[in-house]
């Protein structure tokens, strides 16, 4: 047989044969319409359908809030605040304690009891209620003087009741909170006016036990008296004992000089004059300096202390008068020198004895002084202690008339219901509506995004469209909706392979080989087949190569492709259904199984039936499952990849790099079967 050159494919320059085409790049916007195209329909369906139901469901579970609303007012104590001028401090005064009852409206106590009587009151309804249900349930806010609470429910009456709950729990709380503020300062200065008197009675006791029967001057009379005796009787003792020690040293001679002794006595007594002249004058000073600190001259004290001062300078003045008049007496008389001499000893003893006596009462004076200026200090301490305590007792009591006349002016305003809460007629609010459109929207975005994450985890090839990230690596030819077995597909087919340019020359006298294969499971023979027959009506010598090991048959005696490869002769008999068509059946797999082909078997046994043929078909199978397929396509001139829209996309695409290299001039697509939706249907067929 003389081997015709064949149309198939066209020759190009190599310098166009070398160009590469370079990858598209991503654009996830296509990508997205391109996963939803031909699922529009029933998204939009299922949007419908699951939509109505979610608005159906949020429908029915809508509620009608009914709001009620009550207003509480704040009235300052003080008129006119408004127009104080100067000062605004007690205008903002105002506006904090608007503020604070703001608050306190919405605070704990408020609220607990305001549970507690909806408990009680509506226990249908208010089962379950808590302090944090409630409290968000209710808006309070506040507009210059004006409390305004607002609350709604889907009972009209409940709504109400929950308004009336609180505003009575917040008037009676500020009703008991006024009450318990009055009783405790009341309380206290009760308390505090008891202890007073209590204290005074205390105190005046203490008055009578130490002043006795006599009161403050009395004792301090007496006191300054005493002070007079102790002052005479030391003189006195001084004089004793200066007359003693001048005796006991004259004692058995009369030859002492009974002058020195008057005047050794003038001069004690004038030491004595001038110690009781610097008393009297201290004492004078301390009285002016007493009437110059004392401005009120009708002040008790100051009366006591200048009776006790004056009674003092008194008795200093009178001890005066009385030395100088000793002085003036001993001058005169000379007593204590005309004593004879033989009674010097008797003299002695008995004024011993006198010194003594003196002595003690001197002693017993000096006790007595110091009792009675003890119970002078403890009086006037006591007295002072009463002055203080009346003092207070008094202050207490006027404390105690401001509390009961102005117990209702200590805040700087107080709170009336100025409009109670209203009961509502109409619904203020209808969620179902809203909630059967949210729920219709929500529905119809859930059936579009399950929709649109079908479409993008797709992993079928689904349309033609999703070998567009190859198609410059392995070009789509055809996309069609009939089967494999087609007829004027396998024409259309035939013709795009004719005018496929190639990237290496043909050489002359030797068939074109074309391997069809699949990238997943499945089988070629059909396509293969139809495009066999489609070149043995344009008048080409044609034979068709069943090389799919996948459709050997066990005992088979006609001579196949496994012979041809083992080396045996090969007689093929004309095909009785096309003219010029020869098939070559796979053979049996007992001679030869898909792991033990080698490239070199498969070259060669190409090479002994290329030259007799105008064009050679192989129907390779799939490249998944069949070892040999890669040793066909790298013995093809054109690979044709046989597609369906249900095979893996990865399975397509992890072939590429094989179907555009082995064969001598790459690979091409078909697609068959396609859905009717594919955009490449109209434009590849």
């Amino acid at each position: 047989m003389t081997a015709v050159a064949t149309p198939l494919p066209l020759e190009v320059a190599p310098e166009a044969a070398a160009a590469v085409s370079e990858a598209p790049e991503p654009n996830p916007i296509s990508d997205v319409v391109r996963a939803m195209r031909g699922r529009w329909k029933g998204t939009i369906c299922g949007a419908l359908v699951l939509g109505a139901l979610m608005g159906a469901g949020g429908y029915l579970s809508g509620v009608q809030l009914y709001e009620s609303q009550a207003i509480l007012r704040v009235f300052p104590q003080e008129s006119n605040i408004l127009y104080s001028t100067g000062d605004d401090s007690v205008l903002r005064t105002f506006e904090s304690f608007v503020r604070a009852e703001t608050t306190y409206v919405a605070s704990h106590p408020v609220m607990s009891r305001a549970v507690e009587t909806l408990a009680a009151a509506r226990p249908d309804l208010a089962q379950g209620l808590t302090l944090q249900d409630l409290t968000s349930s209710i808006e309070i806010r506040r507009s210059d003087s004006l409390i305004v609470l607002t609350t709604l429910s889907r009972e009209p009456a409940f709504a109400a009741q929950k308004l009336e709950a609180v505003v009575d729990a917040y008037l009676a709380l500020n009703l008991e909170a006024d009450d318990a503020r009055y009783g405790v300062r009341l309380s206290e200065l009760h308390d505090r006016e008891e202890e007073l008197v209590a204290r005074l009675a205390e105190l005046r006791t203490n008055q009578l036990e130490i002043g006795g029967e006599f009161g403050m001057s009395a004792i301090s009379r007496a006191h300054v008296e005493k002070i007079g005796q102790i002052d005479a009787l030391a003189i006195r003792l001084g004089e004793i004992e200066t007359s003693i020690a001048a005796m006991e040293a004259n004692t058995g001679s009369t030859s002492v000089d009974g002058a020195d002794q008057e005047i050794m006595r003038a001069t004690l007594l004038d030491d004595i004059i001038g110690a009781l002249g610097t008393e009297r004058a201290r004492l004078l000073a301390e009285l002016a300096a007493l009437r110059v600190d004392f401005a009120d001259r009708t002040n008790p004290r100051f009366e006591q202390r200048e009776r006790t001062l004056v009674e003092e300078i008194r008795v200093v003045e009178t001890a005066l008068e009385d030395r100088r008049e000793q002085i003036r007496v001993l001058a005169q008389t000379g007593a204590l020198t005309d004593a004879p001499d033989q009674g010097d000893e008797q003299s002695i003893a008995e004024i011993r004895s006198l010194r003594d006596r003196i002595s003690n009462q001197l002693d017993a004076a000096r006790e007595e002084a110091r009792d009675l200026n003890r119970r002078r200090i403890d009086l006037d301490r006591v007295e002072q202690e009463i002055a203080a305590a009346e003092e207070l007792l008094s202050e207490t009591r006027r404390a105690l008339e401001v509390i009961m006349v102005e117990s209702g002016r200590d805040l700087p305003g107080f709170t009336v219901l100025m409009s109670p809460p209203s009961r509502p007629v109409s619904p203020a609010e209808d969620s179902r509506k809203m909630l059967a459109a949210g729920g219709f929207a929500g529905g119809a975005a859930a059936a579009l995004l399950i929709a649109l994450v079908l479409a993008l985890t797709e992993r079928r090839l689904r349309f033609a469209e999703s070998l567009t990230p190859i198609s410059h690596r392995l070009p789509v030819l055809q996309v069609s909706a009939v089967n494999e077995a087609d007829t004027d597909a396998a024409d259309r087919l035939r013709n795009e392979l004719q005018l496929l340019p190639l990237r290496r020359p043909r050489l002359v006298g030797k068939a074109p080989i074309i391997t069809v294969v699949r990238a997943s499971s499945g089988s070629t023979t059909d396509l293969a087949v139809s495009l066999a027959e489609s070149y043995a009506r344009a008048r080409m010598k044609v034979l068709f190569i069943e090389a799919d090991m996948g459709h050997c048959v066990e005992g088979a005696t006609e001579i196949g492709w496994c012979d041809l490869l083992c080396g045996a002769q090969l007689t093929l008999p004309r095909s009785s259904e096309a003219h010029g068509l020869w098939t070559l059946p796979v053979g049996s797999f007992q001679r030869l199984d898909d792991r033990a082909i080698s490239a070199p078997m498969v070259r060669t046994a190409l090479e002994r039936v290329v030259h007799d043929f105008d064009i050679i078909i192989i129907s390779g199978g799939s490249l998944k499952d069949r070892l040999s397929c890669q040793f066909l396509l790298s013995a093809a001139d054109v690979g044709v990849l046989a597609t369906r829209p249900d095979e893996p996309r990865a399975a397509v695409h992890s072939q590429v790099e094989r179907l555009d290299t082995l064969p001598r001039n790459g690979s091409v697509a078909v697609m068959r079967n396609a859905l009717p939706g594919d955009p490449w249907l109209a434009v590849r067929t």
